[in-house]
This record gives structure tokens, C-alpha cells and sequence, in this order.
């Protein structure tokens, strides 16, 4: 037994990435559910439904990429247009006014010559070596996110038999109900996780763009993404628009601080609790330590998943401790034979 246990670890530890990739697949596919089950009730057949969202999805992505890749483009052309002057300046700035034809014939230049060319030599086989890596990297998060779309829809589709299935195996009404509510909950707060990220970003796009704060959709883009990041994540994201509106002006940075410190107040005494009211139900201190505990074990994306897990174990658990209550153990209670 226990090396049938040590096996299936090893082998666990050794896909622990397709695994990984599984996870994440399913738990999209529980996140889109509710919307699914809508579309389902508003007679779109399963499969229809799946397909619009995943269009949806497509269209909103593709839209916010060129929102945030066409000022990148923009800011590159511009910077391409400056370089003979950037390298104006820095010939002006440098040079010793010496012949060029006298300094090429002094042999320590030579030397120098010789040492720049072999030393800019390893910087390119080192910098092409890291675009190689990088551009491995690029096609492999590619790939893993269209597994992980492969995977959404699978589960999607399948979801009806998932739940009947575990709905068999849970042999209690009970128990089905509160497996139907651990995914619900997963569901329901990645649709409201969804909801708010999308409050945030639109909201950033106005504040910017009314104030005339650079890159307005880029930074939109990355504040709508951190806002997704628990505890930390707004933090993150109006430091990333502070220090960007401070490259204009003080008075611009210390505008755009007010903005986060009042937007970050009404997200969270008036959107988030809306939103999460029935999605995610722990304390303060059960929250706090769900994510450190994600963290700890998946980064970042830990972090992210960890409240709505942490939401569905605790129906999970409150099911446990209800079944042990009906059923007490029966240690110490038998009866003595009568003398």
C-alpha cells in the first residue's frame, strides 16, 4: 500500500505541469459556469453557449491587445525617429576632436579595437542565446494557455456528467447539495472577480485619459490585471500609474494617488462586497491566510485561486462537521450488562 502511494506521488510530482494545466482548465470551466448555465436556461444549447464565451473572450482580449500594443508601437517609432540625433549628441558629447584617420593608426587603438569586437561578440551570442530562451518561453505560455482553452472547453461541455457523476458519488442529498455549492462558489467568484477587474480597468481608462496621464490604455490593461491579485494587487497597479503620472508632473502624480485612494474605497465598501456577498464567505483571517498559503505553493497564481478553493473547502467542511453531528461516535457509550 504505501509503495502504491509513493509511486503515485512520483508520478504526480513528475506531471505535476500537465496537472497543473488540468487545474487550471477545470477551474475555468467552473468559473464560466454560471454563465453557461444562463445561456442554458435562456435555451442556448451547451455547446452554442461555450462558443460565445469563449468569442466573447477572444474579442474583449483581442481588443484590450491593441488598446495596450498600439501606444507601445507608437512610443517605439517615435523612439526610432530620435536615434541619429540621440547619436548626434553623444558623438558631440564624446569626441576628442582627433582625426579619425591618426587615432585608427595608433596601434593601442588596435588593441582596443580588437578587445571591444571580441567582448561585443560573447554580448551577442549571450543576447541571442536569451531570445532564443525568451522566444522558447513566449511559444510554451502560448501553448500552455491553449491547452488550458482546450481544457475549459472540454470540461465545460462535460460539466452536466461531472456534476450527475459526483452527484452519484456523494450517495446523499445532502452531500450532492453541497458539492453543488463548493462549485458554485468557485464559479461565482470568478465571475465577480471578472465583474470587478473590468469596474477597475474602465475606471482607470476615464481617470487617465480625462487626465491626461501617458499610455492611459496600457495602464488601464495592467490595473484591470493586478486588481485580480489579492491584498497586493491594487497596490501594485496604482503604483504603476503614480510613478507614470509623477513623469509628468508632481501635481499629476498626487492627483492620480487621490483617484486610487477613493476608487480603491468604493471597490471595496461598495463593489466588492455586492459582488462577493455569496461567492466567498471567510474572515478577514481565514482570507489572509488562504493566500499566503497559495502564494507559498503556486506564486502569484496561488494567490489568485486561492480564496474561491478556500470558499468551496469550507462547504466542503461545514458538510463534514454537519454529517459528524447527526452521527457522534459511539466511544464510551456502551451500555454494561446488567448484574
Amino acid at each position: 500500500m504505501y509503495l502504491l502511494v509513493g509511486a503515485l506521488a512520483a508520478l504526480a510530482y513528475t506531471a505535476r505541469e500537465m496537472l497543473l494545466l488540468i487545474f487550471l482548465g477545470f477551474f475555468i470551466a467552473l468559473g464560466v459556469e454560471p454563465l453557461v448555465a444562463w445561456l442554458h436556461r435562456h435555451r442556448w444549447r451547451r455547446g452554442l453557449a461555450v462558443a460565445a464565451i469563449i468569442l466573447a473572450v477572444l474579442l474583449i482580449v483581442g481588443g484590450l491587445a491593441l488598446l495596450a500594443v498600439v501606444p507601445a508601437v507608437r512610443q517605439l517609432n517615435e523612439f526610432a525617429v530620435q536615434v541619429p540625433q540621440l547619436l548626434s549628441r553623444l558623438g558631440a558629447q564624446f569626441g576628442t576632436g582627433t582625426p579619425v584617420q591618426g587615432q585608427l593608426a595608433d596601434p593601442s587603438v588596435h588593441d582596443q579595437v580588437k578587445t571591444a569586437a571580441t567582448t561585443l561578440a560573447r554580448v551577442a551570442g549571450s543576447a541571442l542565446a536569451a531570445g532564443f530562451a525568451a522566444a522558447g518561453a513566449f511559444f510554451g505560455s502560448v501553448l500552455a494557455a491553449c491547452t488550458v482553452g482546450a481544457l475549459m472547453v472540454y470540461f465545460s461541455l462535460a460539466m452536466p456528467r461531472i456534476q450527475a457523476a459526483a452527484h452519484r458519488a456523494a450517495g446523499r442529498a445532502d452531500r450532492a447539495k453541497a458539492i453543488r455549492t463548493a462549485m458554485g462558489r468557485v464559479g461565482g467568484y470568478v465571475t465577480g472577480q471578472a465583474l470587478v477587474c473590468t469596474c477597475a480597468g474602465v475606471a482607470s481608462y476615464l481617470f487617465f485619459l480625462i487626465a491626461g496621464v501617458p499610455y492611459p490604455a496600457l495602464l488601464a490593461l495592467v490595473v484591470a490585471l493586478l486588481d485580480a491579485v489579492p491584498q497586493v494587487g491594487a497596490t501594485l497597479a496604482s503604483l504603476a500609474g503614480i510613478l507614470v503620472a509623477l513623469s509628468q508632473s508632481i501635481t499629476l502624480g498626487v492627483i492620480t494617488l487621490i483617484f486610487f485612494i477613493i476608487y480603491q474605497q468604493v471597490e471595496n465598501y461598495l463593489i466588492a462586497p455586492r459582488v462577493f456577498a455569496k461567492a466567498v464567505e471567510l474572515s478577514p483571517l481565514g482570507a489572509f491566510l488562504a493566500i499566503l498559503l497559495g502564494t507559498a505553493l503556486a506564486g502569484v497564481l496561488g494567490a489568485v485561486i486561492a480564496l474561491p478553493i478556500a470558499a468551496a473547502l469550507k462547504v466542503l467542511l461545514r458538510q463534514a462537521q454537519a454529517e459528524r453531528r447527526e452521527h457522534p461516535h459511539a466511544e464510551g457509550t456502551g451500555t454494561a450488562s446488567p448484574t
